[in-house]
């Protein structure tokens, strides 16, 4: 066998080896049978971002690709974004499992999950998915990470309120509308669990943010 086909039958052999050991626990909350066919096949292809991309908004690779880029001033176009993505997930690690664990109806044409995901490393965490109906298709539209940390700072900006979220050595900025519960309730010096999701709608600035989701208190 030569060795340039003896590679390729590898990497197919490779990878359909981790597609197939890729599981759920169990199938989770209750939700519509729509929805979970895209969500089943949104992790099968996990690890080819391109895979996917029928089942992804614009506004979703957005969002992964400032997350891995963490430059907020990179304004390429979403093409260019989806290959960086892809050409990075190659050298990253493999999705070794799915749990979901939470299902939420926002609306007939909105919805949220919750998922804990296993890498290759053993490494565990949890995002949260938002699925938006499109022209009769569900897509992935926003994925809204979590972070712990201490309010080091509160602010105001315009109808904005945002919290600094961290510690001496690392930080986010979350931001929320003032008229919000999570404006009032929370105060610098709070040790809190947000969620949220990175804002890349807006104008380009310096700084990238995220929306607050869910906060919590932590005791």
């Amino acid at each position: 066998m030569q060795l340039s086909v003896w590679k390729s039958w590898f990497h197919k052999k490779r990878h359909s080896s981790v597609a197939d050991s890729m599981y759920t626990v169990d199938k989770g909350p209750a939700m519509p049978d729509e929805v979970r066919e895209v969500i089943q096949q949104f992790f099968r292809t996990y690890n080819h971002f391109k895979g996917a991309r029928s089942l992804q908004t614009d506004t979703f690779i957005k969002e992964v690709f400032y997350a891995t880029k963490q430059d907020p001033k990179d304004q390429r176009t979403v093409e260019e974004m989806e290959a960086y993505i892809q050409h990075k997930n190659v050298l990253r690690l493999r999705l070794k499992s799915y749990v979901i664990d939470e299902y939420l109806s926002l609306g007939e044409k909105i919805c949220m999950i919750g998922v804990t995901r296993e890498f290759s490393n053993n490494h565990k965490n949890r995002v949260l998915y938002f699925l938006i109906k499109e022209n009769d298709s569900w897509k992935f539209h926003h994925i809204a990470r979590s972070h712990h940390g201490t309010i080091l700072d509160k602010f105001q900006i315009k109808e904005q309120t945002g919290f600094v979220v961290g510690n001496d050595k690392a930080a986010l900025l979350f931001l929320t509308h003032s008229s919000s519960l999570d404006a009032s309730t929370f105060i610098t010096g709070d040790y809190v669990h947000a969620e949220g999701y990175l804002e890349v709608e807006q104008e380009p600035s310096s700084h990238l943010y995220y929306r607050v989701v869910r906060m919590n208190r932590v005791h």
